[in-house]
């Protein structure tokens, strides 16, 4: 009887912390620190869904979510589909006759997947939004960050919207918390080292590549013709100035 307790108790506490889906797939559900496909070091990217806004596939940061979250047939790996014709708008520069978001909230001037969503696991808040919503029951306090004209937050005790708490986990100097908008240590962006280049066009995969390795040799065996041209230019002059190279 103790022990079916305890057991209880165990996945009570488990279920408590688990914030969402990201949970299980851990670091390297989304990231390979050797052999990334896209920038942050990101191992999925979507090159082939439409910005409705563009009709160009859809670049920045949303590819990186989009390489997971659409159709496989729309170079996404089938978790949760997001079609960008039926939804929020991103890779956009904000109307601001639509919606005032705060500068903190883009990339590179332009709203993304992230402006809305940290989707790290450290993030407890509903569907990873950047405002606690309280499990999705107050999901207009997150809506009034920029929508704040059409919100009401005399409902919500708010005076302003520079009093919403948001959500960042990029600044690791001030750790995973909440942030006025105010505040200096608020920060969604960091930027991926200029040097760090993405690697090859692979089908996207959740899992983490080593588990690949006898299916797809190119792990540990990169195609050559595949790397990015800087290293490329690198390994051929190495090769050019080696004593053992034939005369």
């Amino acid at each position: 009887m103790f022990k079916r307790m305890y057991l209880l108790v165990t996945v009570s506490v488990l279920l408590a912390h688990a914030f969402g889906p990201h949970e299980a797939l851990d670091c390297l559900g989304c990231h390979d620190p050797h052999y990334a496909k896209a920038k942050k070091l990101f191992k999925v990217k979507n090159n082939v869904y439409p910005n409705p806004r563009t009709g160009k596939p859809i670049d920045g940061v949303s590819a990186l979510c989009l390489g997971c979250h659409n159709l496989e047939k729309f170079g996404g790996a089938n978790v949760r589909p997001i079609f960008l014709h039926m939804t929020h708008p991103v890779n956009v520069k904000p109307n601001p006759n639509i919606a005032q978001v705060p500068r903190k909230l883009l990339r590179n001037g332009l709203l993304q997947c992230v402006s809305c969503h940290d989707p790290h696991p450290s993030n407890p808040n509903w569907k990873y939004l950047r405002v606690s919503t309280k499990g999705g029951s107050q999901v207009g306090k997150f809506c009034a960050v920029c929508h704040t004209a059409k919100a009401d937050l005399k409902y919500y005790n708010i005076a302003s919207k520079d009093q919403i708490k948001i959500f960042s986990s990029m600044n690791e100097s001030a750790g995973a918390k909440e942030f006025t908008l105010n505040d200096p240590e608020l920060t969604i962006e960091n930027p991926t080292p200029d040097y760090i280049k993405p690697f090859g066009d692979y089908k996207n995969s959740l899992a983490p590549a080593y588990t690949y390795v006898p299916n797809q040799p190119w792990i540990y065996n990169p195609d050559p013709a595949k790397l990015p041209p800087e290293l490329q230019r690198l390994i051929k002059d190495v090769v050019e100035k080696s004593p053992g190279k034939p005369k």
